[in-house]
This record gives structure tokens, C-alpha cells and sequence, in this order.
């Protein structure tokens, strides 16, 4: 019995999988993609989220001992002013259109 609703499960889980992205695919065409603009501020988002995952992963080294509290700060530093260059570029973008 408990082979049938593992079975079950795993052919729903697969199925969700499989068509989650039509779905996804169909809400995206609403929009307008071929916008220059939509493509810049989604390709501005990735490396804002780039620079915050990296600065959370040298947060992460430092309190591992990886890091030395010098190297910390400088790194730190440096992906935080390309984080906010990039944040300040987001919101001209989305007051242009």
C-alpha cells in the first residue's frame, strides 16, 4: 500500500515539475519581454542578488575564520558600493518608464 501513494507521489511531484514552467511561460508573455528596458532591470536584479549573495558568503568566511577582519572589510566595502551602484541604476531605470 504505501508503494502505490510513494508511486503517487512521485508521479505528482514530476508533473508539477514538468508543467510549473508552461505556466510560468504564459505569464511572462503578458508582459513585454522584448523591452530593452524590462531585460536590463531583470539582468540588474541577478547582479544586485549576485553582489548581496556575495557579500553574505564573505560574512560567512569571516565567521568561519577564513577571513581576516582586513580582507572582510574590504570586501565588504566593495561589493557594497557596486550592490548600491547597481540599486541607484535600478530606480533611474524605473522612473524612466
Amino acid at each position: 500500500m504505501s508503494e502505490y501513494i510513494i508511486s503517487l507521489l512521485l508521479v505528482v511531484l514530476v508533473s508539477v515539475f514538468t508543467i510549473y514552467p508552461l505556466f510560468l511561460g504564459r505569464r511572462r508573455e503578458n508582459r513585454d519581454v522584448d523591452s530593452p528596458e524590462v531585460n536590463r532591470l531583470e539582468q540588474l536584479y541577478e547582479k544586485r542578488d549576485l553582489y548581496y549573495s556575495s557579500i553574505r558568503d564573505i560574512e560567512l568566511d569571516r565567521d568561519m575564520g577564513k577571513l581576516s577582519e582586513q580582507d572582510y572589510t574590504e570586501l565588504v566595502s566593495r561589493y557594497k558600493e557596486k550592490a548600491a551602484a547597481v540599486t541607484k541604476r535600478i530606480s533611474e531605470l524605473q522612473s524612466i518608464s
